[in-house]
């Protein structure tokens, strides 16, 4: 036996989907209704591969992590200094990188996985400033795979603002010098933007 309370509940929505359903409205939005049946397209296939290039190789130099005891709400924290290397352009170009950097990466405490969080700035001999950002998770089989945003005022490599650099690390270990160099292939689209194809409007 229903209580009372529920039973007028019940009644009353009751009474509500019926005049829902007879409403004219209501007929003719059911009329016009219309089923859409998911269909999947058997003549889609894998599309072939981007053509890729090397970018860049950069040959990092980092001490021991400083912030071994650091925790966040992203997780561990480290703070990994970035104190120089170099790196080498496609193109030849030789970059040194300025002992001003750091990698502020996060271990995920639910999988034990560190993403790397660079920020760090190369020069050339032409007076050139290059701000390299990268972030990137650990691997299974080792080392990481990165992305990276390259900033820069020059003329000449203005077309990096407008590439899209991504490859892989991996850390060589430790010297006597107690630093780990980190070695980097970045790559990038064959189709980016490059010095040709950049027209700079000042």
């Amino acid at each position: 036996m229903l209580l009372p309370a529920f039973a007028s509940t019940f009644a009353a929505l009751s009474a509500l989907a019926s005049l829902s359903t007879a409403s004219p409205l209501a007929a003719r939005n059911n009329d016009n209704a219309t089923t859409v049946e998911p269909s999947a397209n058997a003549n889609v296939t894998a599309p072939p591969l981007p053509e890729l290039k090397w970018l860049y190789t950069a040959m990092v130099d980092c001490p021991a992590d400083l912030l071994p005891n650091v925790t966040s709400p992203a997780g561990r924290r480290k703070g990994i200094p970035i104190v120089g290397g170099n790196v080498t352009m496609a193109d030849g170009s030789f970059w040194t990188i300025r002992d001003l950097g750091a990698d502020w990466g996060t271990v995920d405490p639910r999988t034990g996985i560190f993403t790397a969080d660079t920020r760090y700035n190369a020069y050339n001999d032409e007076g050139d400033d290059l701000y390299m950002q990268t972030m990137g998770p650990g691997q299974a089989g080792g080392g990481l795979h990165l992305r990276a945003t390259l900033e820069t005022g020059s003329s000449k490599y203005y077309w990096l603002n407008h590439v899209i650099a991504f490859g892989t690390l991996q850390s060589l270990p430790f010297d006597d010098r107690n630093l780990s160099t980190k070695v980097i292939h970045m790559y990038n689209f064959a189709d980016d933007r490059n010095a040709s194809t950049i027209h700079l409007l000042d």
